[in-house]
């Protein structure tokens, strides 16, 4: 199965293809001000000194490599790059020389290195020096943000790894018990309840990656698990209402989105207070957006973390990272009491 290039590389070479025409096009421009007559000799000898300065440039690609920004408190690291500029200008000096020989050899048979002198030179040697921090600052800035990449996603795996953490050992150990109370009395919704129940540890197991996407499908039949394990386990304190509008075929989203959320509601809205509490969870799939709406009547605003439990809080940057400013996301108290979660972001199909 092919490959997909990361963005950085691309961008990478796309900027040193645009370098490569404004270095060439910044030839042109001198070499027929300096009277040259606009020609196909012009525009080879304009050519013939990007592709030096391309051979020349490889050199100061490899030595950012080797000394890398994460190194720069080194007391060496300066140095080594004055080493890397004079070490440059020589080389790109020589192999414009060469180039200029091989061009006029073949048209003449004069094979004598070409080398600039007065005004040309200098012109050469300043070029030289803008394009040397031009090339290591490009590559020390791809760098960073390869290494900003990487550090965004070992964060959203460490919130993948936190979400399927989410499931309270207090949680497991009471829906365990209500499981061990249905098996010793017979209860006929035993063997539901035990399947329901591997099915929500088997899906918060599965080893995702961080920036994975799942089925719709899979992860509204994971939220029904659980929202049924939730209310065996709390009883009349729990009215559930759930409810899934528009085409969910193909529909794709963040693993872990739906049940966080609910379960935050449960935890602290409906859990801590002293009566029965309703759960509301709506998603909506138009043509361009998934709409999430929780909405429950618990503790609200007066619950001791205000509603706002570390899974609400994981979902939210992870969809953040996902969808960017596509991303819709208000949580809050609700007028009449409780709170709501609302979330609305591009569908993937």
């Amino acid at each position: 199965m092919p490959t997909q290039e990361s963005p950085t590389i691309w961008q990478s070479r796309r900027l040193a293809l645009i370098a490569a025409a404004l270095l060439f096009t910044t030839y042109l421009v001198v070499f027929i001000d300096a009277g040259a007559q606009p020609s196909l000799g012009v525009w080879a000898d304009a050519a013939g000194n990007v592709v030096a300065a391309v051979i020349a440039a490889w050199p100061v690609v490899l030595l950012c490599r080797a000394l890398p920004w994460r190194l720069a408190d080194r007391i060496w690291f300066v140095p080594a790059h004055i080493c890397g500029v004079l070490a440059f200008l020589a080389l790109w000096a020589l192999t414009t020389a060469a180039s200029l020989a091989l061009r006029t050899g073949l048209r003449s048979g004069d094979w004598t290195l070409v080398w600039f002198t007065g005004p040309a030179r200098s012109w050469q040697g300043m070029t030289a020096l803008v394009m040397y921090f031009a090339i290591a600052g490009g590559c020390y800035a791809a760098q960073a943000a390869r290494d900003a990449s990487e550090a965004a996603a070992l964060q959203l795996a460490a919130e993948l790894r936190a979400l399927r953490a989410q499931l309270d050992p207090h949680l497991l150990f009471n829906t365990l018990h209500s499981l061990l109370e249905l098996v010793r009395s017979g209860d006929e919704r035993a063997d539901e309840a035990i399947e329901r129940f591997a099915r929500v540890a088997r899906y918060v197991a599965e080893g995702r990656t961080a920036g994975s996407t799942v089925s719709l499908r899979d992860e509204w039949r994971m939220l029904e698990d659980y929202l049924a394990l939730e209310a065996l386990r709390l009883g009349p304190r729990l009215t559930l209402q759930h409810t899934l509008l528009g085409d969910a075929t193909e529909v794709r989203l963040p693993a872990l989105t739906l049940q966080p959320l609910a379960e935050n509601a449960i935890r602290h809205g409906i859990a801590p207070r002293a009566g029965p509490g309703t759960l509301e969870v709506r998603v909506h799939v138009t043509d361009g957006a998934i709409d999430i709406t929780v909405d429950d009547d618990g503790l609200g605003a007066a619950a001791p973390s205000s509603g706002q439990g570390t899974g609400l809080a994981i979902v939210h940057k992870r969809l953040q990272t996902m969808y960017g400013d596509a991303l819709a996301f208000t949580a809050g108290p609700r007028r009449e009491g409780g709170w709501r979660v609302h979330a609305r972001f591009p569908r993937h199909a």
